[in-house]
């Protein structure tokens, strides 16, 4: 807040400056003496929020004020009370404002040439016009800006709950496979204790099968590290056509969008997404072509993974090959506002649709 009143004040400089110079006179001394009580009323504006209006409305007076008595060029000093307007006020008191602005700035004008004998001209026109559509107009990119800001914080919590829920996934995993991995280790090692004198070849065995369990716990470990690395669908889909053409299933990918336009976060989920599909088509599916569409229009991205295999079986209603794969995507999604839609009539297709985010 207090950067912006340093912005809002900054703009005085310059018709303060300009409004030290001559000629010097009675004229110069009353005109200068209204513009630092503009000045005033406008900083006490924006300071002040219950008397807001009250300083907004003085600030439009003394505009009028010095156009009437000394040239229709100085109703620009509006613009002080047009800025506050547009920032601080409601929708309904912004129309309050304009109609006042309209009144006094007419007042002003007609003050100016008829009382004062001057020639009407109208060069004035564009300038007041300006004047009273600026708070619209601040207004707009006012309300745009602290959407962009909220948009940001938005993002940074969707961050936030992807990576705490990767955590929690990884912490999950290692108790259920890792952890129970090394209690046998234990009991294993417990065991071989006791054959070592006993029986030797035993104990050799159950050394070896250590060994073996060992050897398993460090893949499962790697197999951790690399999922907690980050995940991009850029990447899957390079990953995608390697493993495909390893596994003679030819592979089709119809990209029609950059990725650089996709946010990062989607692109990490969408690549967290492929990837499940992907080990699916893999393990389960015994199909010959998968296609990959991915494309945006002007409200989402929407990302396809098709396939001609056998389809999905099903286990009391819900699909049976995809495990907790489908149950982890969709919440991954959730976290973006996503959907996943899955067709397994003939093949499989399923369907990833997130909405831009701003």
């Amino acid at each position: 807040m207090k950067r912006s009143t340093t912005m809002l004040m900054a703009a005085l400089i310059l018709p303060g400056i300009y409004s030290l110079f001559g000629p010097y006179n009675w004229a110069w001394a009353g005109s200068l003496g209204l513009f630092i009580l503009l000045a005033a009323c406008y900083w006490l504006s924006i300071k002040y929020h219950s008397s807001r209006k009250l300083f907004i409305s003085i600030q439009v007076g003394i505009a009028a004020v010095i156009g009437a008595l000394y040239s229709p060029w100085n109703l620009v000093l509006g613009f002080y009370p047009a800025m506050v307007a547009g920032i601080f006020l409601s929708q309904k008191s912004l129309r309050v404002f304009t109609g006042l602005a309209s009144v006094s700035f007419a007042a002003s004008v007609f003050f100016y040439y008829e009382l004062q004998q001057q020639e009407w001209q109208f060069y004035w026109v564009p300038l007041v016009i300006t004047v009273l559509f600026l708070p619209f107009v601040v207004k707009i990119y006012h309300r745009s800006m602290i959407m962009n800001q909220e948009l940001k914080v938005a993002n940074e919590e969707i961050t936030y709950l992807i990576k705490n829920e990767e955590r929690q996934r990884i912490s999950r995993d290692l108790h259920d496979s890792v952890g129970h991995t090394l209690s046998l280790i234990t009991l294993k090692s417990e065991l071989m204790e006791r054959l070592i004198r006993e029986h030797p070849e035993e104990a050799i065995e159950e050394a070896n099968a250590i060994q073996e369990i060992s050897r398993s716990v460090l893949l499962q470990v790697r197999q951790l590290i690399s999922d907690m690395q980050s995940v991009d669908i850029e990447e899957e889909l390079e990953h995608a056509e390697n493993v495909f053409s390893w596994a003679d299933i030819a592979f089709h990918r119809k990209i029609d969008c950059a990725f650089e336009e996709i946010p990062p976060i989607t692109r990490n989920i969408f690549g967290m997404c492929l990837r499940e599909c992907i080990t699916n088509v893999l393990k389960h599916s015994g199909a010959k072509t998968c296609t990959v569409t991915l494309h945006g229009n002007g409200r989402e991205y929407i990302l396809i993974i098709e396939d001609d295999g056998k389809g999905m079986s099903l286990h009391n209603g819900h699909q049976k090959d995809f495990g907790s794969g489908i149950v982890g995507m969709k919440e991954r999604l959730l976290l973006i506002g996503g959907t996943l839609h899955i067709d397994s009539a003939e093949g499989t297709d399923v369907t990833i649709t997130v909405p831009k985010m701003g």
